[in-house]
């Protein structure tokens, strides 16, 4: 799995979902989706999670390869604390992780954000 998709949906369209991969479980399937899923509630958290410069990172990140987080600070022109705090919302969010020598990276060759005008209720 090398894409995540990240988007705005209701709990009801959560729940729907993991019964349907649950049925197709029961029924013998186990064939991985063929992309991960991020949700956020409504268009505001989402945007607040990914902002201008996290999404930024991200993208200097992909393309760099993996680093440390004061290198990557350097490569964007910006303090490490701001670049820190960033990084930390990431890793949580599942966006970047930690190699095996510790270094940070972005695990996806494809971050797919679906937002529509019509928010999920």
């Amino acid at each position: 799995m090398d894409e995540v998709i990240i988007k705005v949906s209701s709990l009801d369209e959560f729940f729907d979902e993991a019964r349907s991969a649950a049925r197709r479980i029961d029924a013998g399937d186990f064939t991985p989706s063929p992309a991960a899923h991020l949700g956020f509630e409504d268009a505001e958290t989402l945007l607040k999670a990914l902002t201008p410069n996290r999404w930024t990172l991200l993208r200097t990140l992909r393309k760099g390869g993996p680093t440390s987080i004061r290198a990557l600070s350097r490569l964007l022109g910006r303090d490490y604390r701001g670049v820190h705090s960033d990084v930390s919302a990431l890793l949580e969010l599942g966006l970047i992780d930690r190699d095996d020598k510790g270094l940070i990276r972005v695990p996806w060759s494809k971050i797919t954000a679906e937002l529509s005008i019509e928010e999920a209720v």
